[in-house]
């Protein structure tokens, strides 16, 4: 490596020394100030010695495997299938820009690191900024670009750990010195001042790939898009932004449209596995009703207001009106029946509402005897993932979790998913279901079981009263998400006969 280094350095020296060099220019020195100079020369040197110990260790360090010369190529065991290829073919004939709206589980990650690899090989040389949501998504990423024969700098957590490397090597590309950089970076950081004005000197031969793009979409996010960087690719199953065109507009404009869609539909039996719907119906009690039907005219007297002070309560209330959905108290009464009538309980995932987790772990431990455990935000990064080898060896039965495994953590082992909360975001119950369709060694199919929450049976209204159409708002709802699900499903007219009286009760047969 100091062979290198040194070699390097010569032939700079000689691109100096020749006015080659675009990036100086090279000037007379006139013969006055250069007689100046030698006159006030020493013998004694005006500056310390140069700190070898340290230059050490900066050259074995960038000599170490983590940050050396390195050549971006295809793993020998990867297998390209055709759409990924079509995916990338498709990128490169929009000039290495656009989207990839691809399903959760259909190999996004290989498929764009397939696309810098071939654009690396066209272009000689090429700088790569993967910037994903979260902490563990950077830890995953560069497990599989190492594969690629990246050897990335992780740009995240503590600024002192990736700030002067980072500047380092970004000054070696620019220069010339190094033909391949790689960083991955969280969101947060990417957009940071910091981050920004260090990739700010990478233009020409660059190209960033953004998981789970539509984050990036935030109005904070999309005032930092770095316009200079040429090749762009983003990756979402779902980006367009729920409720905010402005911010899908702007994504869109920046990274390109969409140049590849396979959605889950496509994906089963590819790269997904089939499965199994069962809706069960949860009848809201009176209580909670009533409640609902309160918040619902409130959420209507605001609904038509533009004004800041009722934006933020309609957003409190329908946030209230959500929440008492999700925790529907009959959910747990239908849960435990489920587990019940179940013969074993292995690889399964329980998805649950802010607030409900407690009781759903309680319900499963103590009065069932499951082997449960958490998986939240409260559990350090490496209690989770201890938490995740324990599920997929089946020395734990079950996980109980909320969001944060809606994007990113992989939990192929998973057979049965019971879903606890529901999501009006289509964005959220399509990546929990994708989820649990991944491929795993064993697992032929996978089953969902979901629970929708409706108003009691016993409840009797005119379709003309305001009661009547609050409670067919609430079936309305939750049909959307019932036939995201039912309709790509093995069982999808078993799966229909379930909601099929509640839908004819509230006139929405052509859900």
């Amino acid at each position: 490596m100091l062979a290198l280094l040194v070699n390097a350095d010569n032939e700079r020296f000689e691109r100096l020394w020749s006015n080659n060099d675009p990036n100086v220019q090279v000037y007379d020195l006139p013969e006055a100030a250069r007689a100046g100079i030698l006159k006030l020369r020493v013998d004694d040197r005006p500056y310390p010695e140069p700190n070898w110990d340290q230059l050490k260790r900066m050259d074995e360090k960038s000599s170490s495997p983590a940050y050396g010369v390195v050549k971006p190529q295809l793993p020998s065991d990867l297998e390209i299938r055709p759409y990924q290829t079509q995916a990338i073919d498709n990128w490169f004939d929009n000039d290495c820009r656009g989207l990839f709206e691809m399903a959760t589980g259909t190999g996004k990650t290989k498929t764009a690191l397939s696309a810098s690899v071939r654009l690396y090989e066209r272009e000689k040389r090429l700088a790569v900024i993967i910037t994903v949501p979260y902490q563990h998504l950077v830890d995953q990423w560069k497990d599989e670009s190492q594969q690629f024969g990246y050897r990335p700098i992780l740009a995240y957590q503590s600024k002192s750990s990736w700030f002067d490397l980072l500047n380092s090597m970004v000054m070696d590309f620019s220069s010339g010195y190094r033909d391949c950089l790689a960083v991955i970076t969280t969101h947060t950081t990417f957009i940071s001042a910091d981050f920004q004005a260090t990739i700010a000197r990478l233009s020409d031969k660059t190209l960033i790939i953004a998981d789970e793009a539509h984050h990036l979409g935030a109005e904070r996010s999309r005032q930092n898009y770095p316009q200079q960087i040429p090749y762009r690719l983003a990756l979402s199953a779902t980006p367009d932004r729920w409720f905010d065109d402005e911010g899908t507009a702007a994504l869109r404009a920046y990274f390109g449209e969409t140049v590849f869609s396979f959605t889950l539909e496509q994906a089963i039996g590819v790269s997904l596995t089939p499965y199994y719907y069962h809706p069960h119906i949860v009848q809201l009690t009176d209580e909670e009703l009533e409640t609902y039907q309160e918040l619902s005219v409130k959420i209507a007297q605001l609904a038509g207001r533009d004004d800041e002070r009722a934006q933020e309560s309609l957003k409190l209330l329908l946030m209230r009106r959500a929440e008492l959905l999700n925790k529907a108290a009959n959910k747990l009464v239908e849960l435990s029946k489920l587990i019940d009538e179940s013969d074993h309980i292995e690889h399964t995932l329980f998805y649950c509402a802010p607030g409900q987790i407690d009781d759903v772990q309680r319900l499963l431990g103590w009065d069932h005897g499951i082997l449960v455990q958490r998986f939240t935000a409260e559990e350090d990064t490496s209690e989770r993932q201890q938490r995740l080898t324990d599920f997929a060896s089946g020395e734990i039965q079950a996980l109980v979790a909320m969001k944060c495994l809606d994007e990113g953590v992989d939990v192929p082992s998973t057979k049965t998913a019971y879903v606890m909360a529901s999501s009006s975001n289509p964005r959220e119950f399509i990546q929990r279901r994708g989820r649990v369709l991944r491929k795993y060694p064993g697992k032929e199919f996978s089953i969902i079981h979901d629970m929708i929450p409706v108003p009691p049976t016993a409840w009797t209204t005119s379709q003309d009263s305001a009661t009547f159409n609050i409670e067919r708002g609430i079936i309305r709802k939750e049909l959307e998400r019932f036939k995201e699900f039912a309709s790509p499903a093995l069982n999808k007219h078993k799966a229909m006969d379930v909601i099929w009286d509640i839908a004819s009760r509230y006139n929405l047969m052509d859900f």
